[in-house]
């Protein structure tokens, strides 16, 4: 930062003028222009003197008076001693430690708290999980299917008749055990069981099992299930009705063992599962041709077709087709959300399949077409 004194000084001199000349000309003692070229505020008798002075004798030397006497503030600013209340007292040198050992304390206290809450609670919960391991849950079932995935010592409550049944599931490895009234019922992947648990003719209880492993209990059994006790008797009776339509489609259905072996060897599987349902089969003509077909085994239906028409089915179990020109249609296969395209054949073949559901022997469902002689 400059220094008016010096600028004062510095101005005198280079214009060859002395002290004495100065006091002469500005009448401004002596003694007062040595303070103000040497910066030395005690001499004047206060503040506005020194300042009048210095406005006077830069004005002598040709400076600028406004320049010199913020130069002058500047300096007062930077000299002028801190105010007591914010100078930052010197704490007790006890203070420090004192401070860092209650903060040791305090965060000490918190993680053992944490520690005691956290392991607490961990116990909690694999009590928790140790004893609904032994009991398991309990579900109430209704008429209105529900599908859950079951566990061993889960327990199904359920009315028949006016009547409480609980039954306990006992095992989920290979194939679902319950325990009923009447004993041990046994059901496999893929069946449904309609139990009788009580003296009244007719099923209690309804069981599907969709999915269950086959080495690992622990991963419990997915299964359907609903009772027929809480049924009205249309319902019951539509609900037998729907089972015995069940049970004579599953009669329906092939089983692979009676196919030939030509018949294995040329089938083109599209959708297989645990159960068989519904399909629709989509034709779609791009070209003339007579169509015959026989859905479910009932009578046939023929007619003859051209380009841009299209013929939908929906069948149970099979549909055979017969067309005169396989080239002339395109096949497409509907089923539980999935879809399949059919190749076709050559111009002018002569072409008849089946579409239909066939039981392998491992109790799996398989939607196939097979060429028919």
């Amino acid at each position: 930062m400059e220094r008016y004194g010096e600028i004062l000084r510095n101005a005198r001199e280079e214009q060859g003028i002395d002290i004495n000349q100065v006091e002469r000309e500005t009448a401004i003692s002596k003694e007062y222009i040595q303070a103000l070229e040497n910066e030395d505020s005690s001499v004047f008798p206060g503040e506005p003197y020194l300042v009048g002075f210095l406005n006077n004798y830069a004005d002598y030397l040709g400076l600028s008076a406004k320049d010199l006497i913020k130069l002058y503030h500047g300096k007062m600013i930077q000299e002028a001693p801190v105010p007591e209340a914010l100078l930052k007292k010197e704490k007790p040198a006890y203070l420090k430690p004192l401070i860092i050992s209650l903060s040791c304390i305090v965060v000490a206290a918190a993680v053992a708290v944490t520690l005691i809450f956290t392991v607490g609670k961990k116990k909690d919960t694999e009590n928790e999980i140790l004893e609904a391991s032994k009991t398991g849950k309990t579900y109430e079932l209704a008429s209105t299917p529900i599908r859950k995935r079951i566990y061993k010592n889960d327990i199904l409550k359920f009315t028949a008749n006016g009547k409480e049944i609980e039954v306990k599931v006992v095992g989920t490895k290979e194939y679902l055990s319950i325990e009923t009234p009447v004993g041990i019922q046994v059901i496999e992947i893929g069946d449904e069981s309609n139990l009788d648990l009580d003296s009244i003719e007719g099923p209690d209880l309804g069981i599907f099992v969709s999915d269950i492993s086959k080495t690992d209990e622990g991963k419990g059994a997915e299964v359907r299930m609903w009772a027929y006790g809480d049924m009205s008797a249309q319902e019951k009776a539509k609900k037998e009705a729907a089972q015995k339509v069940n049970e004579e489609d599953d009669k329906n259905i092939t089983k692979a063992s009676e196919l030939s072996q030509k018949q294995l060897a040329a089938q083109t599987v599209l959708f297989d599962g645990m159960r068989a349902y519904p399909f629709t089969v989509e034709v779609n003509f791009r070209g003339a041709t007579l169509l015959r077909v026989s859905p479910d085994g009932k009578d046939t239906e023929e007619n003859y077709y051209t380009a841009g028409q299209r013929v939908t089915k929906t069948v149970n179990n099979k549909l055979r087709l017969w067309v005169s020109n396989a080239y002339a249609i395109q096949i497409q296969v509907i089923g539980d959300g999935k879809s399949e395209k059919i190749d076709v054949g050559r111009p002018g073949q002569v072409m008849v399949k089946d579409i239909k559901w066939i039981k392998d022997h491992d109790g799996h469902y398989k939607l196939v077409v097979l060429e028919v002689d």
